[in-house]
């Protein structure tokens, strides 16, 4: 077996990372970025939004607030990184241009920044240069070359071949004294694999690159809007914080996710937000959000048929796993009918036949919504093939 196919099966048993990065601050170094610790400017005040919508990207909004404390304008060279993805069929882009990022856009005190793109060196795992003008793999966080790819199983990966790298987007920032206001936006492809519908992890440790390595006043928001999510945060990166729920229709608890202690949340149209004041992002604890697994058993390695649901998953035919549901392989009939109803419990519908509402409320994603009119005007092509199969 060789590499390539290792590196395949190994995939196929796990979630497609593709990390985003925090804002740090860079110097030159011949043709690469690297990163710098800033001993001056700090970071006031941090809003990350993420918004999770049905068309398989999200929409990621940072606002920040950076004190300058000196008397004269101090010009940096400052990035948004972003880690390459964790696909062994992807080709590393020595342009810097990330391929699950879009509509990057940059602004500074209200005047909207040029930026560039470059291929950095990341500041971890350091492994030895490579010639970043050819075309190599990505397999984790580092660029192979291709021919590393076609040796035997039982030889060690070459790693002198490799190294670590990020892409950045990056823009000359003019700090004038006292405050300065920086403001970004962009659009970006989740992962998808298996029974995961979308993954997102984006890492916050960079802040400690600033002055004094905390975040004064840092909120994070995660949205749902016009649909509905049920998905897992970790915990670790919060030193205790929990989330509160602000608007729309959403319920949490405390969950043991894949042996990590998460909040496992169930949101429909709302937000949920996380304050912390005096934050110290380290590294290793990075925000994580990882949509409910499709596949998800019980304690009795039972699968219950709809115990996480998503408008926008495709896999759905996937987990029609009849031998191991609580609904025995003899009663399609029933299994039908939970299929075609769960884009309206999706929405909040409430029912009445004792079956499906048994059914449904023993789904813990499940909110009943009074208000709810029974309607298809929203369906995604994912709710009609649940609706179709149900026939």
């Amino acid at each position: 077996m060789t590499l390539k196919h290792i590196i395949i099966s190994t995939i196929a048993l796990l979630a497609a990372i593709c990390a985003s990065a925090n804002d740090g601050v860079y110097y030159t170094r011949g043709n690469h970025l690297v990163p710098l610790n800033e001993t001056d400017i700090s970071i006031r005040k941090e809003v990350l939004t993420i918004t999770l919508t049905d068309n398989g990207y999200a929409m990621v909004d940072v606002y920040y607030e950076f004190w300058n404390p000196a008397t004269t304008t101090k010009r940096l060279l400052m990035g948004f990184e972003a880690d390459p993805p964790y696909n062994d069929d992807y080709k590393f882009h020595p342009d810097g241009v990330h391929p699950n990022i879009k509509h990057f856009s940059v602004e500074m005190n209200g005047t909207p920044l040029p930026y560039r793109n470059a291929a950095c060196l990341a500041d971890t795992n350091r492994l030895l240069p490579v010639d970043i003008t050819k075309k190599y793999y990505v397999f984790g966080n580092s660029i192979v070359e291709e021919s590393k790819f076609d040796v035997d199983a039982d030889e060690p990966i070459d790693f002198d071949a490799a190294i670590s790298i990020a892409y950045v987007y990056y823009f000359d920032a003019d700090f004038h004294p006292g405050l300065n206001r920086v403001h970004h936006t962009y659009s970006y492809k989740l992962s998808v694999i298996a029974g995961i519908p979308y993954h997102l992890e984006y890492k916050l440790s960079p802040a400690g690159r600033w002055a004094g390595g905390i975040i004064d006043d840092f909120t994070l928001n995660i949205c749902a809007h016009k649909t509905a999510k049920h998905f897992f945060v970790k915990n670790d990166a919060f030193a205790g914080a929990t989330f509160s729920l602000v608007d729309g229709a959403g319920k949490m608890r405390t969950s043991n996710h894949c042996d990590e202690q998460c909040t496992e949340v169930s949101l429909r149209n709302g937000t949920i937000t996380l304050h912390i004041n005096n934050f110290k992002p380290t590294e290793g604890h990075e925000l994580s959000l990882t949509s409910a697994d499709i596949y998800q058993v019980d304690t009795n390695g039972e699968y219950q048929f709809g115990n996480s649901y998503d408008r926008s998953s495709d896999v759905f035919l996937w987990v029609v796993r009849s031998e191991r549901s609580k609904i025995e392989p003899s009663e399609p009939a029933k299994l039908k009918r939970v299929a075609r109803n769960l884009p309206y419990a999706h929405r909040g519908h409430i029912f009445k036949d004792p079956f499906l509402k048994h059914y449904f409320e023993s789904l813990w994603w499940y909110m009943p919504d009074p208000e709810y009119k029974d309607s298809d005007a929203d369906f995604t092509d994912v709710d009609r093939a649940y609706i179709q199969f149900g026939k």
